[in-house]
């Protein structure tokens, strides 16, 4: 009986190592690969002054010697604000938060003016999109349609391109007092990405982000916060140079004007391996609660392979080009991670741009 598990155990372990040298050899026959930069940034909206940026052209001019086709942002797609919508409740905080009242107010009166629904919006900014060139009129049209189906950075994109010309009066006050403040925020999505796809001319930003995983968050943490505030190791990780050194570069580059070093560090392997070694181990082999620790660890990661997936999307509609992901840096080791395994896809560093 024994050796019959044993020979049993052997033939798995082989094919399964058999699948994987399958799965290597197919990867390895792609011969056009699709170049996918992940590019770690701090949330930028931290800052509370206005944020000068000139002093981040250095850094898209770099960005734009990569040449990208397609750009994403750590933001809702449309597709799932619908779904959260018509989902748990624990979904309607996660949509004041991270989609905001405002747009939710906006989008519901122009699905009305427009006699669209939200999926049908979406539908239709899409078909709009496949215009590289649009006019003016067209122009106006992706605008509304886009809040209508909740994607406001392509929205805000389109804003950039119209907000000189007369065709701008044909935007209700209220939608352009929105995009105006949208526009202005410090926010990487916007003064980084936003900026990015502007300077190159592209016509949209793939949204990337995902939260379907905050129906469970809330029995998560009333489990791990009794030991989190107990926690020795979480106190002293809040005054670790991990976490300092961040807003240390941060407050440096606000005074030179110099950005590179924070965005250097923050995308580099050793930036990345503090981000398991000293902040993730903390649920995972430190003084928390071990289950409710390794729950808060399963979580980030759907959220984490969720974003990967959403990523693999925009992959899709991009096939052999190149992409870039603009995400908190925190997400960028557990996001190459995964898509170092995905097929046909190549993981591209911010630090290989500046060496060159």
């Amino acid at each position: 009986m024994l050796r019959f598990f044993l020979l049993s155990l052997f033939i798995f372990i082989s094919d399964f190592a058999n699948a994987d040298q399958d799965i290597h050899k197919l990867n390895e026959k792609v011969k056009h690969k699709t170049q996918v930069m992940i590019f770690g940034s701090i949330h930028l909206n931290s800052i509370e002054n206005k944020l000068n940026r000139d002093t981040l052209l250095p850094i898209l001019d770099l960005l734009e010697t990569y040449q990208p086709t397609a750009i994403a942002v750590e933001s809702l797609r449309g597709e799932d604000v619908i779904t959260m919508q018509n989902g748990s409740t624990e979904y309607k905080e996660i949509l004041t938060s991270y989609v905001g009242e405002t747009l939710l107010s906006l989008a519901k009166k122009e699905q009305q003016i427009l006699a669209v629904s939200s999926t049908e919006a979406i539908i239709k900014m899409n078909v709009l999109l496949e215009n590289s060139e649009l006019n003016v009129e067209q122009t106006v049209e992706v605008i509304k349609v886009a809040i209508a189906g909740y994607y406001p950075d392509t929205a805000a994109l389109h804003w950039q391109y119209l907000n000189k010309t007369s065709a701008a009066h044909s935007i209700s006050p209220e939608l352009q007092l929105y995009l105006n403040q949208r526009i202005s925020s410090n926010n990487e999505r916007i003064t980084i990405a936003t900026a990015l796809a502007s300077k190159i001319n592209l016509n949209r930003l793939y949204p990337i982000d995902d939260h379907l995983d905050k129906d469970m968050y809330p029995n998560m943490v009333e489990k791990l916060m009794p030991s989190y505030e107990k926690s020795k190791y979480a106190k002293q990780l809040l005054e670790s140079e991990y976490i300092n050194k961040p807003q240390i570069l941060r407050d440096q580059a606000l005074k030179s004007g110099n950005w590179l070093p924070l965005f250097l560090w923050i995308n580099s392997k050793e930036y990345n391996a503090d981000v398991i070694n000293k902040d993730w181990i903390l649920f995972a082999d430190k003084d928390l609660d071990p289950k409710a620790g390794l729950a808060r660890i399963a979580l980030w990661e759907i959220r984490n392979l969720n974003m990967v997936s959403n990523i693999m999307r925009v992959v899709a509609s991009h096939t052999g080009e190149r992409v870039i992901i603009v995400v908190g840096s925190t997400h960028k080791v557990f996001l190459e991670q995964y898509l170092s395994n995905m097929i046909g896809v190549d993981v591209i560093q911010f630090t290989e741009l500046v060496s060159k």
